[in-house]
């Protein structure tokens, strides 16, 4: 079962939607944390890896830094999507990211998921 679509995107079966799947993950998942992402991930029975979001107003005002956090963010996710198995994750923006470079927060997220799946893997 693949969760990518042709277009890049996360299929439905593969993002966290309800209310529910997010307390789950945020009340017993594994958590880890940098300068700007908070990272809980929570192993699942049910269909592969899943992605959900947390990219607030009060941590990027502006929309444009909250797409450009939820772009890499998805990137990321797709391409440790086999190291990541069963597992659900919910990444968090701490603050805003306007002033760090994109490959500083793409390195940053990298080395949370990938610590995160050697604990729990």
């Amino acid at each position: 079962m693949t969760q990518t679509r042709v277009g890049g995107g996360i299929n439905r079966s593969g993002r966290l939607t309800t209310a529910a799947q997010f307390e789950a993950v945020l009340a017993s998942g594994r958590r880890s944390g940098s300068r700007v992402f908070l990272v809980r991930t929570l192993p699942n029975v049910s269909c592969g890896a899943r992605l959900g979001l947390i990219v607030g107003k009060k941590a990027a005002p502006r929309a444009v830094d909250r797409n450009r956090v939820k772009r890499l963010v998805r990137i990321i996710h797709r391409q440790l999507l086999e190291e990541l198995d069963a597992m659900d994750v919910v990444v968090q923006l701490r603050c805003s990211p306007r002033g760090f470079d994109n490959a500083v927060l793409f390195k940053e997220l990298q080395d949370l998921l990938r610590g995160l799946t050697v604990k729990t893997g």
